[in-house]
């Protein structure tokens, strides 16, 4: 499931080196896995829908997180966080005419047999799409429902990922149809404003201005390098200010903190139609 930007907006970039970096003051030592799941699981798992919601379309995206042993990640800046929490991403096949090679969450539109539940929406199609079977989700979180500009719903479900060792990349079995790679993340490395490489500053009627973020991700386990933005970027965002926001460090200039509901507002004002006819 993939969601971009719109093309006119007004980019300003992040200069620095692309690699990940993730510096040490930037979550707390103290920090650990099952500190940043109580944090999550505050969301709740109730709908969020504002009532104008009601009677549209629907989809969602599973938010995969997984424990990973930080002595053994091979990821570059991975044992400087104190929580070895990771996000799994996937990559849509880059042969696509449309958005080939976008990074997205695993995700889709609600189907009739979902029963209108946003969690079977997610974790089917995280399981049609990577083989990760529903029985391993543990459904921690729910987020606010988004609505886009042309009347479709979208709800973000958080999940963590038990054993671990299931949401593994080398160990899912890709739809090549859908997606043609998955890798992983720490979840603290969307914590850190010097990961974001580019923003995106949109200016919506009477309303502040609103951040989009671009990052780029260097997978030393596969030797790729994976560009994460729009829709996904902003939902990964907001998932790690809430993990993370008490133990963020204040040392970058960049204006980074933004609130759960003013990162749905931004997204809802970056989809264009194509990106609805990419949801399947």
């Amino acid at each position: 499931m993939v969601f971009m930007t719109h093309p006119i907006l007004a980019v300003f970039a992040f200069t620095g080196d692309h690699t990940n970096k993730i510096i040490e003051n930037a979550v707390s030592e103290r920090m650990t896995g099952n500190t940043v799941l109580q944090k999550l699981s505050s969301l709740g798992l109730e709908k969020k829908d504002s009532p104008h919601h009601i009677g549209l379309k629907r989809a969602s995206v599973l938010v995969p997180l997984f424990e990973r042993d930080s002595s053994d990640d091979k990821q570059v800046g991975a044992r400087e966080c104190s929580s070895n929490l990771h996000v799994l991403f996937t990559q849509r096949p880059t042969k696509m005419s449309s958005h080939g090679g976008e990074v997205c969450f695993p995700g889709g539109r609600q189907d009739e047999e979902d029963n209108g539940d946003d969690v079977v929406t997610a974790t089917r199609e995280a399981f049609e799409e990577v083989g990760l079977h529903p029985q391993y989700v543990e459904i921690i979180g729910r987020m606010e429902s988004i609505e886009s500009k042309h009347s479709l719903c979208v709800t973000p479900i958080i999940g963590i990922v038990r054993p671990p060792n299931k949401a593994e990349p080398s160990n899912l079995t890709l739809n090549a149809d859908e997606v043609e790679a998955v890798f992983a993340v720490p979840l603290a490395y969307f914590a850190n404003p010097v990961n974001c490489v580019s923003q995106t500053r949109i200016k919506y009627g009477s309303r502040k201005d609103f951040v989009i973020r671009t990052y780029i991700f260097d997978d030393v386990s596969t030797g790729r390098q994976f560009r994460i933005w729009g829709l996904t970027a902003h939902i990964v965002h907001a998932v790690a200010q809430i993990a993370f926001k008490k133990e963020l460090s204040q040392a970058s200039s960049i204006e980074y903190e933004m609130t759960v509901n003013e990162s749905a507002e931004v997204i809802e004002e970056t989809w264009d139609e194509q990106d609805e006819k990419e949801i399947t």
